[in-house]
């Protein structure tokens, strides 16, 4: 290889590469962001190159869906205790939405071994490509709403008739979740039904992206969704509700220059022996109603 070939190699590998890259130098200054980290993020490395690590654009969620103080972020500690980090984090992508990810971070060194920088690597919990694939065909049979990209009311309700009477065979717990946007109505009000929609996109990502394989979430009717969670008892319903709370409060919406900020009231049931799709969904719904009268941003939970 001729020493020309040398760093055109270097970049096509980094281009090439199926997970996302970035660098920074000592003062946590981003000099390299590859193709990978622009897929997951959404963000160009235009956009990214020459800011701060701890920039809020680069926003990230522990696995609990807990903001990182700057201090504590990844790139931060590798870099002030020069030390390799690996952790499930969640970041927020430039439409809104947040995307779980295995983040692994490594100090770079000099021959000398003096700290040069540190880089942090990102690969999706769920394929980003893996999953609009399966959007897309989807969408070809009619199964998803064309405002939030989630399945539409007939699909999610089908899944749930199917899971019904699998549980009066083999009872291994599942719950349904009911979410709702708060105050949408005020929103509308400020900025009109465009801005509406961009909220329930965003919410409807991040749902999406924060649930299991084997989880389903739809667009129930109007403002709603609607989650069914697999394998899932009454204390992994709660826990895992509260973390789609937060990550929902953490997302922020890019809307013509505003920043809209959004919470979400949850409601949660878990299935019983004799249970129809009403008598789900009715107490999911009733959860929802606890907890948007209790002041939303909530979850509750209606068991019988």
């Amino acid at each position: 290889m001729s020493a020309s070939q040398g760093p055109n190699l270097f970049r096509l590998v980094l281009e090439t590469i199926p997970v996302g890259l970035f660098a920074v130098d000592r003062d946590g200054k981003i000099f390299l962001w590859n193709a990978g980290v622009e897929r997951i993020t959404g963000f160009l490395r235009q956009e990214a190159i020459g800011h701060l690590c701890g920039d809020s654009f680069l926003e990230h969620t522990d696995a609990e869906s807990n903001p990182f103080p700057h201090e504590e972020l990844p790139l931060i500690t590798t870099l002030r205790d020069e030390c390799a980090l690996a952790t499930r984090a969640s970041l927020r992508s430039k439409k809104g939405s947040f995307v779980p990810v295995l983040l692994r971070t490594a100090p770079l060194r000099a021959e000398t071994g003096d700290l040069l920088g540190a880089v942090e690597v990102l690969e999706p919990l769920g394929p980003v490509s893996t999953g609009e694939r399966r959007n897309n065909k989807l969408a070809g049979f009619g199964c998803l709403d064309p405002l939030t990209g989630v399945l539409n009311r007939s699909m999610i309700q089908a899944h749930l008739r199917e899971n019904l009477p699998l549980y009066s065979v083999f009872p291994v717990p599942f719950c349904v979740m009911t979410f709702t946007v708060d105050n949408l109505a005020k929103l509308n009000e400020r900025f009109g039904q465009a801005s509406v929609d961009t909220v329930l996109r965003v919410a409807s990502q991040t749902l999406e992206n924060s649930l299991r394989p084997t989880d389903f979430i739809g667009h129930w009717i109007e403002h709603e969704f609607l989650a069914i969670l697999t394998e899932c008892n009454e204390s992994d319903a709660i826990r895992t509700a509260e973390r789609l709370r937060k990550m929902i409060e953490s997302a922020h919406v890019a809307f013509w220059g505003d920043t809209l900020n959004i919470t979400m009231s949850i409601g949660v049931t878990i299935a019983h022996d004799q249970d129809t799709v009403g008598s789900m969904v009715s107490r999911s719904e009733q959860a929802l109603h606890k907890s948007q009268t209790a002041g939303g941003n909530q979850v509750a939970l209606v068991s019988h």
